[in-house]
């Protein structure tokens, strides 16, 4: 079975040894270089080990990321999906486990039309139980539909709906999590080795086991869809706010690739930096 089958089938494929390791070992050592030559900025964003936690848009200021999109067999699997060239929308970059709960990203990756979405995870290290892998539910992608109207009815009535509302958020992922229970549907760690990655589906249920260890677990996910394709949030994914006909940030290009043009850095969802302002890796 292809890899794109596998995705199909599971909602998930792991793609073993995508990237190359001296790929995995520059990138590696070009986010240390960055940590070293930016203190003031990433001072508030590591914990007491001295690991960064969820910085959006690092490949801005470290372009050697750039090529975990260039330089990855994988995102032909994203190709095959969308039937047209991937782009990348946003990154994150992990030095430790999310530990996120179990849940789909599709209500701050909404799409018109739908499932034009992908999640793309690269191991920087070896991850097992001990530092905090990947969680998946295989399948969940392929259970009905949530009545999401109906569920804003239930949780907002006739009340607004936030961009980024924790209840809407909640609501829908205990949704999900009570699918997933009756279907008999059950999650499963995912462990991998550096330059292996693991790209999902836009309806895969999964989320980050915890991260007991002292030591790292450095990756990245990107998150990819078609050029322009515009990505709205709660407000949109509960029928609020019409979608966006087109996405309004241009791109720039590495390679025979497209990545969207931001100007910040965002660490932790907490602060932000400008891209000028950072000193380059």
């Amino acid at each position: 079975m292809d890899a794109y089958d596998a995705l199909m089938r599971d909602g998930f494929v792991v793609v073993r040894q995508a990237i190359a390791p001296a790929l995995v070992e520059d990138i590696n050592e070009r986010i240390a270089r960055f940590k070293q030559r930016n203190p003031k900025s990433v001072s508030r964003n590591l914990d007491d080990h001295q690991r960064l936690y969820r910085v959006v848009n690092l490949h801005l200021v470290v372009d050697a990321m750039t090529r975990l999109l260039t330089d990855n067999p994988a995102i032909d699997v994203c190709d095959r999906f969308f039937g047209e060239p991937t782009t990348l929308y946003t990154s994150l970059y992990y030095e430790r486990g999310s530990e996120q709960s179990l849940h789909r990203d599709t209500p701050v990756f909404c799409t018109s039309p739908g499932e034009r979405y992908m999640g793309v995870w690269t191991a920087l290290d070896a991850v097992d139980d001990s530092n905090g892998p990947l969680r998946v539910v295989p399948r969940s992608h392929l259970l009905p539909p949530i009545d999401v109207q109906a569920l804003r009815r239930k949780v907002f009535g006739d009340g607004p709906v936030s961009a980024m509302s924790p209840e809407g958020w909640t609501a829908y992922q205990d949704a999900v999590a009570r699918q997933c229970e009756d279907a008999g549907l059950q999650p499963e760690a995912v462990h991998v080795q550096p330059g292996d990655v693991i790209v999902w589906h836009p309806q895969l249920f999964h989320g980050g086991a915890p991260h007991p260890s002292a030591g790292t677990r450095r990756s990245v996910v990107m998150h990819v869809t078609p050029k322009s394709m515009p990505v709205g949030h709660m407000d949109v994914f509960y029928g609020q706010t019409r979608p966006a006909e087109k996405a309004p940030w241009r791109y720039y290009r590495r390679g025979p690739r497209e990545i969207a043009r931001f100007r910040h850095v965002d660490f932790g969802h907490e602060y932000t930096r400008r891209t000028w302002f950072l000193r380059k890796a």
